[in-house]
């Protein structure tokens, strides 16, 4: 258990929710700050709508290494510049 400034106690599912809330809150702060294209990032359903693949074959493509990912909490993202890289490298070839 953590307590806090007030002595109230928080379990430690309290204190996941509350370090995943703020988790979020960041990644949407940055979401909102669009300055740095580098650092956008798809989540999953994004990833499958944009290949049309289901969700095991991402998580076959995850597992192997094939695409890059962060996993925050229960959510998994992946960098948006891993695609554009990629979809340059198709019209090339």
């Amino acid at each position: 258990m953590m307590k806090l400034e007030s002595g109230r106690q928080l379990t430690d599912e309290q204190f996941k929710d509350m370090v995943l809330l703020l988790l979020s809150e960041l990644l949407d702060r940055h979401y909102q700050n669009k300055q740095h294209k580098d650092y956008e990032y798809y989540d999953s359903a994004d990833v499958k709508q944009l290949l049309k693949i289901s969700d095991r074959t991402l998580q076959r493509l995850r597992k192997s290494g094939e695409i890059p990912y962060i996993r925050i909490g229960r959510k998994i993202f992946y960098p948006k510049s891993f695609f554009t890289e990629a979809s340059k490298n198709l019209r090339k070839d």
